[in-house]
């Protein structure tokens, strides 16, 4: 389509009003742009009015104010729908249905050839490694079995732009792995993907900008390596470097060694310590490579929902 942006919303907002109790404010003026072709995170608290706004891109329910587009077009357009690919919160299916049945109903829903179906069936299904259980009846199957069917749904009709909420519930360590494979591999085909989610250390792993909100507001957004400041020194001793690392181990505030023996020690950024790394490195050129040590998002979070920090 040629367009920069694949979700733009202006002023967006949801306000629920209940006889005789205060106006709700789920979505307070929330004005976001997710770039094509980018894996953006969509973090917030619970309540911060993340599902509220998936729902509004989806045509789920309405804005009380503001406007929202989706692939260039405005989000309730009938049409758009055939170039997303959806996930909501807590998906639920037909538990008499097999997985092969339920996802040749969707793709028959998508308006897939038939020629075409079974094929695709099967390649999503070996996507989201549920290629065995493609005759088990959907109602046996685990949370994190149904979060698996949820994506396979999702990516059914090779999307534009895929929006998931909260992905990666239900999934154990292996399962997000996986996910986060699929996400990337997605977005090597040339889709867009948006998704809310609590894990943040995944979230840093696989996107490229995130949003956060809070209470309905937006509170940052932006590239991911640009909001993430630099915090300190990071010094990696390449392997069996012993002497090197004795000289900087008891002046370092963490360490952690990788798999191939290699350590990585942190350092705060005062004077003093940056003497002793140049010192250090002069001594060891060949065993230390300094870089910059950036903040974690799970820290940089929750600076930003405390109001410590301003972006």
């Amino acid at each position: 389509m040629g367009m920069e942006a694949v979700i733009k919303t202006n002023n967006l907002s949801k306000v629920y009003k209940r006889l005789f109790k205060p106006k709700t404010h789920a979505l307070d003026s929330l004005t976001i742009t997710v770039p094509k072709g980018s894996v953006y995170g969509f973090l917030g608290p619970n309540g911060a009015g993340k599902t509220t706004t998936i729902k509004i891109l989806m045509d789920l329910i309405k804005a009380s104010s503001g406007s929202a587009t989706v692939l260039g077009r405005p989000s309730y357009d009938v049409e758009v729908k055939g170039l997303i690919g959806f996930l909501p919160d807590s998906p639920a299916f037909s538990p008499q249905l097999t997985a092969f049945e339920f996802l040749n109903i969707c793709a028959k829903l998508l308006k897939i050839p038939s020629d075409l179906r079974v094929n695709r069936i099967e390649t999503v299904l070996e996507t989201v490694k549920m290629s065995r259980h493609s005759r088990d009846k959907i109602g046996s199957f685990s949370r994190g079995m149904l979060q698996r069917i949820g994506v396979a749904q999702a990516i059914l009709n090779e999307p534009k732009l895929l929006i998931l909420d909260e992905p990666l519930l239900g999934l154990d360590p292996y399962g997000r792995q996986e996910f986060k494979q699929i996400i990337l591999g997605e977005q090597a085909k040339g889709t867009s993907v948006f998704f809310s989610s609590h894990i943040l250390s995944d979230v840093e792993e696989i996107c490229d900008h995130i949003a956060i909100l809070d209470k309905g507001k937006m509170l940052c957004a932006g590239r991911i390596d640009e909001l993430l400041t630099a915090s300190g020194t990071k010094a990696i001793i390449a392997p069996e470097n012993d002497e090197a690392l004795k000289e900087l181990v008891t002046i370092a505030i963490a360490t952690s060694r990788r798999d191939d023996g290699s350590w990585v020690l942190t350092f705060d950024n005062s004077n003093e310590i940056k003497i002793k790394l140049e010192d250090a490195t002069k001594k060891f050129p060949q065993a230390i490579e300094i870089s910059a040590s950036h903040e974690k998002l799970e820290e940089f979070f929750f600076r930003i929902i405390k109001g410590d920090g301003a972006v």
